[in-house]
């Protein structure tokens, strides 16, 4: 019987805060943010990409038009969710 290790699949947060991290990167890359980068530099694939950009872009968390934009809504969910995962490995490394 085939097993899925859980550990291993990624939350709907988990991969906003990775497309969120990826457009940050291209931002200071490039001028043009191009869909493929981001899908290569979130590890997901093209299509489930565009669905988390528009459901992304539909919460506020980025601003889609000519271009990619993040809004200050992303950039603080960007920041506590770094934080939360900050603090969850210094838990996990004080407990190992």
């Amino acid at each position: 019987m085939f097993e899925v290790d859980m550990r291993d699949k990624r939350s709907k947060l988990q991969i906003y805060f990775d497309v969120f991290s990826a457009i940050l990167l291209e931002k200071q890359d490039n001028s043009n943010i191009s869909k493929t980068r981001i899908q290569h530099k979130s590890n997901t694939s093209y299509d489930k990409l565009l669905k988390y950009l528009d459901e992304m872009n539909s919460k506020g968390l980025i601003k889609m038009g000519n271009e990619i934009n993040t809004t200050e809504l992303g950039t603080k969910f960007h920041k506590d969710y770094s934080n939360v995962n900050n603090l969850i490995n210094e838990i996990t490394q004080r407990l190992t």
